[in-house]
């Protein structure tokens, strides 16, 4: 999922939306920017007291005053400390909230998003989106925009500063480096840009097939697939590192003329300074205009360029270089975070890939489900369903049998909510699924399948997925389903965490437990998809009696592989090829001798085989 982002050097409409997010902590927001401005005032003063150092007192010999003004200095250091720290704080401190309110929001989204996105997105990608893009959107707040502004006013309170209290002609010989430097400013902005989505395009890329190949690595390993692997992450890697390197060779470029062009201004101050010193041109400055005009004593300016003058016109120099500098890097950042915070936005916007629900809810279900010619397909004109229809009344159990890619889980898919179908219907008692909320569809039923999930974490909050389910209560339910005897076996029982996907124990038991997660939350549908298959005689054995259980007293629909688990269902649904082919009992398919009937006579041979 390469997003395309803006071309735009600065895309402002995209920055004034990230800087909605600031509503809630617009107090912090405030606060930090008025500490940015005093930091900016700040900035002048140590260079102005060093001049009246030299000039006053130094070259003066007065020794108290100079006491007394180095004091005056070390407490406006102090000051600048105290307030840098707090604004780095405060900066910091917004960036964080900001970054876990949009990470909240992502995440909520997500989990709302139909599984036709997830097919089609690799879930590297989208752990990029949720963490690491969304992290350096934190840098927008915390290095970015306000240090930015906070430079930038830094530059226009110096730049004024030496106008108002040095030589003009002085300041415009200094600073007539700056339109080159405007010119290289934005050429640096206009290509950074792109590098800075190239960068997030290869870490997607990057974080997704290392994900995809380390939830695959039995498999890459089965099949001695190690070198190639490697071979295929050598390239990804390659472009990612070849993506950094683009945007240092434009940093490459930008920093050391920043650099020379600074050095050029220092040069041409001591040049002008010092023989406007040596030659004793007379010095004006804007201060001197301002007095003049306002007919007030212009006896305290100096007529001449002084030493200090001079000295403190090279640390203002320095001073505005040095923000100029940062710049770069503040760009950087601010850049960094505004292709991520575009990415995420995409996301968030992402409102055709939510799940279409209703806005109807039924909360006494009796368990009826019809299919009305229902046609369905994951890929256009590739159709999985192809006029499907039956009906199951309530406390009946349906099987739905058929070979691979029969269109059997795909039923399941349709009547959980998890993809729409294109034509027919689909109804529960009588109300059609698509006008129910999702949430309230998906309360009325229990869903068992082969390939049981679960998360890294106790086997209780496994089964209760942290609901407040009574402890009681789940070991009564463990012992009727025949789970409470291994799960006493394990070292810490109930409190056992099983890692992730459940590999601290066996399919099996994985299996016997998503029967008792089913059968705790009492639903009035239960659904078993491939739930006994590729699993030993004596699990299949206790899944059957945990099966005959749960499905007691409620409409169920079991999908299996093995036609003698399902020999006393109610109905059974032969499909082949996206179509209904047979339906009826188990004896009486059988005596038709169709395609039922070639099923279970195979499996029999097969049986009796081994």
């Amino acid at each position: 999922m390469a997003d395309k982002v803006s071309g735009k050097a600065f895309d402002l409409k995209l920055f004034r939306r990230v800087l909605t997010y600031v509503a809630p902590y617009k107090k912090i927001f405030w606060g930090a920017f008025s500490i940015t401005l005093l930091l900016g005032a700040l900035s002048t003063t140590r260079p102005i007291l060093t001049q009246r150092a030299i000039d006053n007192y130094i070259l003066e010999g007065d020794e108290v005053g100079l006491l007394n003004i180095t004091l005056l200095i070390f407490a406006v250091l102090v000051a600048e400390s105290i307030f840098q720290f707090l604004f780095t704080y405060a900066a910091n401190y917004l960036g964080q909230s900001i970054i876990r309110d949009i990470r909240m929001q992502l995440f909520d989204r997500i989990t709302r998003f139909k599984l036709g996105f997830f097919d089609k997105t690799p879930i590297g990608t989208l752990v990029t989106r949720a963490v690491s893009d969304i992290e350096t959107i934190a840098s927008i707040f915390a290095e970015g925009v306000l240090v930015i502004f906070g430079d930038l006013f830094k530059i226009i309170v110096m730049v004024f500063a030496m106008f108002w209290f040095f030589d003009v002609k002085l300041v415009l010989i200094s600073l007539s480096v700056v339109p080159v430097l405007y010119i290289a400013t934005r050429w640096f902005q206009k290509a950074i840009k792109k590098t800075f989505s190239d960068v997030r395009n290869e870490v997607a890329a990057l974080n997704a097939f290392v994900q995809e190949h380390i939830s695959g690595m039995n498999v890459v390993q089965m099949f001695n697939r190690e070198k190639a692997e490697m071979d295929k992450f050598k390239v990804i890697n390659n472009r990612h590192r070849k993506a950094n390197i683009r945007s240092i060779w434009y940093f490459s470029i930008f920093l050391p003329l920043i650099e020379i062009l600074s050095a050029i201004s220092i040069g041409l101050a001591m040049g002008y300074g010092g023989w406007a010193a040596i030659n004793s041109i007379d010095s004006w400055t804007l201060q001197q205009g301002f007095y003049k005009m306002m007919g007030w004593d212009t006896s305290q300016f100096n007529d001449s360029i002084t030493i200090g003058t001079l000295l403190a016109f090279i640390m203002f120099i320095n001073a505005l270089y040095r923000p100029l500098r940062q710049l770069a890097d503040r760009f950087n950042t601010l850049q960094m975070g505004m292709v991520a915070s575009e990415r995420v936005l995409k996301l968030l916007d992402r409102e055709e890939a939510l799940e279409p629900e209703g806005k109807s809810e039924v909360h006494e279900v009796n368990g009826r489900i019809e299919f009305k010619d229902v046609h369905f397909a994951y890929v256009p004109d590739e159709p999985v369903l192809r006029g499907v229809s039956f009906s199951v009344e309530p406390g009946e159990t349906l099987a739905i049998v058929g070979a691979t890619g029969a269109g059997k889980s795909t039923i399941i898919s349709l009547l959980m909510g998890f993809y729409p179908y294109q034509k027919g219907s689909v109804s529960l008692d009588g109300t059609e699924i698509t006008d129910l909320k999702l949430e309230n569809l998906r309360s009325h039923f229990a869903l068992v399948l082969q390939d049981v999930f679960l998360f890294s974490d106790s086997i209780y909050n496994n089964i209760t997925l942290r609901e407040d389910i009574p402890m009681e209560h789940i070991v009564d339910a463990a012992k009727k389903i025949g789970v409470d005897e291994f799960v006493r076996q394990l070292p810490e029982e109930y409190e056992y965490n099983v890692k992730e996907r459940g590999q601290m124990i066996s399919a099996g038991q994985r299996q016997l437990l998503s029967f008792l997660r089913a059968y705790v939350t009492n639903p009035p549908i239960l659904i078993l998809d491939e739930a006994t298959s590729s699993i030993d005689s004596h699990t299949e054995q206790l899944i059957q009696n945990a099966t005959d259980l749960i499905t007691e007293g409620r409409t169920s629909i079991v999908i299996a592989h093995r036609l003698a688990t399902i020999q006393n269902a109610d109905k059974i649904l032969v499909m082949d090829k996206g179509k209904v082919v047979e339906e009826g009992k188990h004896d009486e398919l059988l005596a038709k001798g169709g395609y039922y009937a070639r099923l279970y006579e195979m499996q029999f041979k097969e049986r009796e085989a081994s």
